[in-house]
């Protein structure tokens, strides 16, 4: 298990870029024990939509984006039928399955350095994206996950559209811990955490309900997938440093205390406009990193004020931001 007293020996010299090496990070997230909480599939067809705007031109796929805290409150109020605006039906959890499986036998003979199948039919990128989708559970996307070697044995890539929808699906799955494994064995899967956005919506996933280990190790893999510093991302950084507070143990706390100072840099450098809260519901399914922002900000200022640590400057950038008047 991660060391918090190990990542807050590590900050007081390189919190700057807040990183530590990924094999070690591999070590930590491979003992881990990944949330194992199960899904009722009924439950779960009832209540997860999917963007459709990968899938644009496939008629499999209906919903909703997801929202700003996993998946969308408007698809957990949905029941099933088809919303204003949308040109395809949902399918009945009964389809859903039958597709999901006739499409993940598909794939799984086709792959591999042997593969079960030899014909004409390859097996397209989109396929994975279809997969993700189609998952609806978490023991389904765990299945997925197990051909992701056979995927890199074919000497197939993998690409950022992949890993944003890969990291989507499993917040909306409720098993971040499921992507936290996959990007911290390398070695085994091959699966790259090639994009910020999906950094970032892990981190998210991961920061609030689950222990600061978790958030630790998926900051020491910033470094080891060339993604920017914690230090010069302003949501990364708000969320860790808002998490450090929440966890309140005295090597937390001593990270956070030391990420303030990149955090108060970072809020004076951002124009306010590009961060405004947006008060159209649809917009804010577009700009959901701006809602984190706000909410973790917040609760940044909470923490500085019960620590008695001067914060004038945070709640004043709150209140010339429109962020004060939302969250309070």
């Amino acid at each position: 298990m991660a060391s918090i007293r190990g990542v807050a020996r590590l900050s007081r010299s390189v919190v700057p870029a807040f990183h530590v090496g990924h094999q070690r990070a591999q070590e930590i997230a491979l003992r881990r024990c990944l949330h194992q909480t199960p899904i009722a599939l009924k439950k779960k067809h009832k209540t997860v939509q999917e963007s459709d705007d990968l899938f644009a031109s496939d008629d499999l796929f209906d919903g909703e984006e997801d929202d700003m805290f996993g998946a969308s409150n408007d698809a957990s109020k949905s029941d099933g039928t088809v919303q204003p605006g949308s040109s395809r039906a949902s399918l009945s959890p009964e389809e859903r399955l039958r597709r999901f499986n006739r499409l993940f036998k598909f794939v799984s003979d086709r792959i591999g350095l042997k593969p079960k199948v030899h014909d004409a039919l390859q097996v397209r990128k989109t396929e994975w994206q279809h997969l993700f989708s189609l998952a609806t559970t978490k023991e389904q996307l765990e299945n997925v996950v197990e051909l992701f070697p056979k995927w890199r044995e074919s000497r197939r890539p993998w690409t950022t559209t992949h890993c944003d929808t890969f990291v989507r699906r499993c917040e909306e799955l409720h098993c971040p811990g499921l992507a936290l494994k996959v990007f911290s064995d390398h070695s085994k899967y091959g699966f790259d955490l090639s994009s910020e956005k999906a950094a970032r919506q892990l981190l998210h996933s991961l920061h609030v309900e689950h222990p600061i280990t978790d958030t630790m190790t998926l900051v020491a893999l910033y470094k080891a997938y060339n993604l920017p510093p914690i230090s010069s991302d302003l949501v990364a950084c708000a969320m860790v440093t808002s998490a450090c507070f929440k966890t309140g143990s005295p090597e937390s706390l001593t990270v956070a205390k030391a990420l303030l100072p990149s955090l108060r840099d970072l809020l004076k450098k951002t124009d306010v406009k590009e961060v405004e809260y947006p008060q159209d519901w649809k917009e804010r399914l577009k700009a959901k990193e701006k809602t984190w922002l706000t909410w973790s900000l917040n609760k940044i200022q909470i923490a500085l004020e019960k620590q008695g640590i001067e914060s004038d400057w945070l709640k004043q950038w709150r209140e010339s931001s429109g962020h004060a008047q939302i969250a309070t």
